[in-house]
């Protein structure tokens, strides 16, 4: 028997060491590769994956890192779902309960003057669709260069149900109105175990999948998230990215993976989220199996911003952006800041070893106001 799982565990380390030498040159990981990955990482093994990532990263992008100068519009926290593992949604009454007015929003916009404009709320009737529709053609309207990333396949499925349309129609009408790519909030993992058990009131992962190729087929570019951290397991967050993966061969409209590691926040059934170590490990992974989607994200909000900038040396290219107000992660309880001006982005960045590089909502190189 003791022979028998040495065989084993030299075969699991013979496909791991295959797999970082194909990460490595940015070639296609085998499903076989993909999980072998997982089942090897070890105290011993996690510097080889970030060594691979990192060269794999390097060949694509150097040493550039990328933000953006955005905000986060959260319109009302008010939200009837009822997902278990959320600190953001409240009822009508709640302490933490929110609703803002356009007004406070396109104030928010003037004063700031963002790139970009990332659009995510609750699913609520104080802001229904027809309001929500109307915010994204206002600010079009006012601020014609914004770029305008605005709400999840689960809200665009909410805004279908309750005005008796399609979801292909929703993204039609929201496009038509200004909207340039939807962000990819919502799907937490594909995992129908989990799905039964903690966010059964809106869309599962067949469903989210569905919608973004909607979207795809319009030639509209969405993003992709994976939550992880909350009873997930290896295998299942390599199925989510192998699912993706497979989605981007067929649609080509991701532009960008970002995962999540999950905030427990008070009272929830997890009273510790991942470490940074197993944060950096979904990094290198992600980069190493989903090489089809251009752009991976170190998501400080809720990395983090330590681990975020590690993560830039675990196979992240972009810091994601600014972000003034952000609302939902810091809702859960994350520590970091609430914004990042441009100079300690660009210089948290540099610190790390790293170019800093301003894009815009296109993964596009923006040019320094010397440039200009």
């Amino acid at each position: 028997m003791e022979h028998i799982q040495n065989t084993i565990t030299e075969i699991n380390s013979m496909i791991f060491q295959q797999a970082l030498e194909k990460g490595r040159k940015c070639e296609r990981l085998s499903r076989e590769e993909a999980f072998a990955l997982a089942d090897s990482i070890t105290p011993d093994t996690l510097h080889e994956l970030g060594a691979a990532a990192l060269e794999n990263r390097i060949r694509r992008f150097g040493r550039r890192a990328t933000y953006i100068f955005n905000i986060q519009i959260n319109p009302a926290n008010i939200c009837s779902m009822g997902c278990s593992f959320c600190n953001y949604a409240a009822s009508t009454g709640d302490e933490h309960a929110y609703v803002m007015d356009e007004d406070e929003i396109f104030s928010k916009a003037k004063r700031l003057n963002p790139t970009e404009a990332h659009i995510v709320g609750g699913m609520n009737r104080v802001w229904p669709y027809e309001r929500n529709l109307n915010l994204v053609r206002e600010l079009r309207k006012r601020f014609p260069d914004l770029y305008i990333k605005s709400f999840t396949a689960v809200e665009i499925d909410y805004f279908a149900r309750t005005t008796k349309k399609t979801t292909r129609q929703i993204i039609q009408e929201l496009f038509d109105s200004g909207m340039n790519s939807m962000p990819g909030g919502g799907a937490e993992i594909f995992s129908e175990r989990l799905y039964r058990q903690h966010w059964p009131n809106k869309i599962g992962p067949a469903d989210w999948i569905r919608i973004h190729k909607e979207a795809h087929s319009m030639g509209i570019t969405t993003n992709a998230t994976m939550l992880f951290g909350f009873g997930d397991t290896w295998q299942e967050r390599i199925e989510h990215m192998l699912i993706l993966r497979d989605t981007q061969d067929e649609s080509g409209k991701f532009v960008c993976f970002i995962p999540l590691p999950f905030q427990p926040g008070k009272g929830h059934f997890v009273t510790q989220g991942p470490t940074p170590l197993e944060t950096l490990a979904v990094l290198a992974i992600a980069r190493l199996v989903i090489d089809n989607i251009s752009h991976l994200k170190s998501y400080w909000p809720m990395t983090g911003l330590e681990t975020a900038t590690a993560g830039l040396s675990w196979g992240a290219d972009d810091m994601d952006g600014t972000i003034s107000e952000e609302k939902i992660a810091h809702l859960a309880g994350s520590p970091p800041p609430v914004g990042l001006e441009r100079e300690m982005m660009m210089q948290t960045i540099s610190i790390a070893g790293f170019v800093p590089v301003e894009r815009d909502g296109r993964f596009v190189e923006r040019k320094a106001p010397n440039e200009l």
